[in-house]
């Protein structure tokens, strides 16, 4: 079967593209897809003995991931439900080898592609704005505690959706040559900007944060898109400034959200009555929060007790209410610790934790090697360009000093190993080019 015909084409390398508009619709949806896309990859790669996919260092580290996560589950069994989840996450890292099969074989960078994107972010911006302004979103989603969430309803996750969808928009934008160095397009530059800002409206200060990492390690990675950056900072911070005077109400604030909330929790304000039992760092700030700091007090004292292989992918759920490990008026018990890098240490031991610690050395390394080939180049690359984006994206999504979601979570899952899948087709495409 050839594999440029019109309808594979259209079905797994458009669904490539419009792939954040499933994870919109429901989780149900992208998972149907995902399992599609890896069934599909994989045949032909077999059929075809594309050892290139498979027979490479990358897919040697996702399946010792894989099996670090696979083994931490088996041996330690509380339910069927609970060891399903790493029994078959091998199906996420395969994702992403998917996702760099379909770039490889059908080109998707076009002027289409950047539309569908252009205009799923404006539909999303303007229905934030008007639930930001007026209460509710078109659909009636009410705004909860202070926090604007758009078509996301009761799941608070907008400023997250849109830090993770915002390089793969950028790539595209520049892989199908809508932007390059000469052409900065003052509506994308507006655009964006009011990306920024529905992700400072959201009040997630993770995602503000991770948002603010991502342009400052492209600032430093490419000198090309130094000017891009600065506008797009001028602009935001003039929206910042601007459009949250313009409510009628003084809710939702995000300063208040954003920076006056989090040093009050960082110092502990309002918390003195746990102060008894739980000791501040130094004696003087909390890691993040009260409910924080417990979290992590009580990863550390499961970890001690299963070093090598972990609790499992839900081991911490299910441990941090026993009475060996339970803290003081059950702090600091929740579905996952609430931090990456020590859910990972709790789950998959010192095996799994190695991993994803070489991993975050890997991509540290990649972004001088990066920075290094742009400053030499005497002209713009948009191949090397959309690498410094795609590795700036899973920087942020593996920066370990922030409060993060569950690792395992299916969509949170996807949406880490998305930019994976881009920074594969763009690697080996560029170095196919040097070769």
């Amino acid at each position: 079967m050839n594999l440029e015909t019109n309808l594979f084409k259209s079905f797994f390398g458009y669904g490539i593209t419009i792939f954040p508009l499933l994870l919109l619709i429901g989780p149900l949806i992208s998972e149907l897809f995902l399992i599609l896309i890896i069934f599909f990859s994989f045949f032909y790669i077999i059929k075809e003995k594309n050892k290139q996919f498979y027979k490479n260092s990358f897919f040697i580290f996702f399946a010792l991931f894989y099996l670090s996560t696979f083994f931490s589950s088996v041996l330690n069994f509380y339910n069927f439900d609970a060891i399903m989840g790493g029994i078959l996450y091998f199906r996420i890292p395969l994702f992403a080898i998917s996702i760099w099969f379909i770039l490889q074989n059908y080109r998707v960078f076009n002027k289409k592609t950047s539309l569908f994107y252009t205009i799923f972010f404006v539909i999303l911006i303007l229905d934030s704005l008007f639930q930001f302004y007026s209460g509710k979103n078109i659909f009636g989603n009410e705004i909860l505690q202070n926090r604007i969430s758009s078509f996301f309803g009761k799941e608070l996750i907008l400023g997250s959706f849109l830090v993770k969808t915002l390089p793969i928009f950028l790539i595209y934008l520049f892989l199908g040559e809508t932007l390059n160095e000469k052409k900065i397009s003052i509506f994308y530059i507006f655009l964006i900007s009011s990306v920024c800002f529905v992700v400072y409206a959201s009040g997630e200060r993770t995602s503000f944060g991770l948002l603010i990492l991502f342009f400052f390690t492209l600032f430093f990675i490419s000198k090309y898109l130094r000017k891009f950056i600065m506008l797009i900072m001028i602009v935001f911070i003039s929206m910042s400034a601007i459009l949250p005077n313009l409510r009628g109400v003084e809710e939702p604030n995000p300063a208040t959200r954003l920076f006056q909330k989090s040093y009050n929790q960082i110092l502990g304000v309002g918390e003195e009555r746990y102060e008894e039992h739980k000791k501040k760092l130094f004696s003087k700030v909390y890691i993040f929060s009260h409910d924080h700091h417990g979290h992590y007090l009580l990863s550390i004292k499961i970890f001690k007790d299963n070093v090598i292989f972990g609790t499992g992918t839900k081991g911490f759920r299910y441990l941090c209410r026993n009475k060996i490990y339970i803290l003081e008026k059950n702090d600091g018990c929740s579905t996952h610790p609430h931090n990456t890098y020590l859910q990972i240490l709790v789950s998959n031991g010192l095996v799994g934790f190695s991993l994803l610690i070489f991993a975050l050395f890997y991509i540290i390394r990649e972004i001088f090697v990066c920075r290094r080939k742009i400053i030499s180049q005497n002209r713009f690359d948009k191949y090397e360009t959309s690498k410094a984006i795609a590795i700036a994206a899973i920087f942020i999504n593996i920066w370990p000093i922030i409060p993060s979601g569950n690792f395992f979570n299916n969509w949170l899952s996807m949406l880490y190993f998305y930019p994976i899948g881009f920074y594969l087709y763009l690697k080996f495409i560029n170095e196919k080019k040097i070769s």
